[in-house]
């Protein structure tokens, strides 16, 4: 993404709007996001992708503060289930708590919730300790300044009104293509996609090229990020298979964290395969490949049509 108009990111945090990391009762951390047209998708949507890196950067902090030095750990997996719409504008609130560990192993808690108190997402996450050295506390300075006002994600201009005579595939066609924008948050992850037939139905392949601020603690990807590209990339497939006027909303993602990339300008991949899709729900199956195919990650989610 070009930030002529604003101070690039240094972070995953800093560019999703995360900010007010802290502990509070009960031994949770909690921390918000300010949204914006900064995070909406080709149809001006909030939608699973932009919760992303909230989600799993809360995910992994309750495991870290459990050990009396800190536990160094990675996400494993993530099961995401969104409940709901989120306004563009909205600030939202996240607070994870851990529900077990042990010295190698945890199983964290996630809820999101709107400025109004309603839960938008819900889900968990699975930690695993790792021997890896980091420079600094992941929650210091990362994250732990005031969230950032609605002036930094503002500033970027919501794409047009999609035609309602447009099929889901016309849509992502025009994407491909350039007649249509892809909308912000595909622009903040460098990514560009591509409509790709299978038997059945449509599937997509998305291609991302990595930025420093990507990066995580220990200088490779943030599984926030990752998780962000493979909800992006699914929502285009989901896209792609919708009828014309129909509305969709990827409703869930569980995805699976196997090597971490690097963050300095490599591109990647995610092709996205169709399993079903259906009239009410579509299933699909996503993996990430770095530049020389090894898979990076994996994930299936569904997408809701209404």
């Amino acid at each position: 993404m070009n930030w002529t108009d604003r101070e690039p990111p240094t972070d995953p945090m800093s560019a999703f709007g995360i900010g007010n990391v802290a502990m509070v009762e009960g031994g949770r951390v909690a921390a918000d996001q300010q949204l914006g047209p900064l995070f909406a998708d080709h149809r001006g949507r909030i939608d699973l992708a932009a919760l992303a890196v909230l989600f799993d950067h809360l995910g992994g902090l309750p495991f870290f503060r459990s050990g009396p030095n800190g536990s160094p750990c990675v996400q494993a997996r993530l099961a995401m289930s969104m409940q709901g719409r989120v306004g563009v504008d909205d600030r939202v609130t996240g607070t994870a708590e851990l529900m077990m560990h042990d010295d190698g192993f945890g199983s964290t808690r996630v809820d999101l919730v709107t400025s109004t108190g309603r839960l938008c997402c819900t889900g968990t996450a699975r930690n695993v300790a790792v021997g890896r050295s980091f420079d600094a506390h992941p929650a210091e300075p990362r994250g732990a300044e005031p969230t950032p006002s609605g002036a930094y994600t503002h500033g970027v201009e919501l794409p047009p009104a999609i035609e309602p005579s447009l099929t889901g595939r016309e849509i992502v066609e025009q994407i491909a293509n350039g007649i249509r924008p892809a909308g912000p948050i595909a622009d903040l992850l460098n990514g560009r996609v591509e409509l790709v037939d299978y038997d059945r139905a449509a599937g997509v392949r998305f291609l991302i090229t990595t930025e420093p601020w990507m990066g995580n603690i220990f200088g490779t990807m943030h599984g926030g990020v990752i998780a962000a590209i493979a909800a992006q990339a699914c929502s285009f497939a989901g896209q792609a298979n919708a009828a014309a006027g129909a509305d969709y909303q990827l409703g869930d993602l569980a995805i699976g964290f196997l090597r971490s990339p690097a963050v300095h300008g490599g591109e990647l991949a995610v092709d996205v395969r169709p399993v079903k899709a259906g009239r009410r729900i579509a299933s699909f199956e996503a993996i990430m490949r770095s530049a020389d195919s090894t898979v990076l990650s994996t994930a299936a989610a569904d997408v809701i049509y209404r």
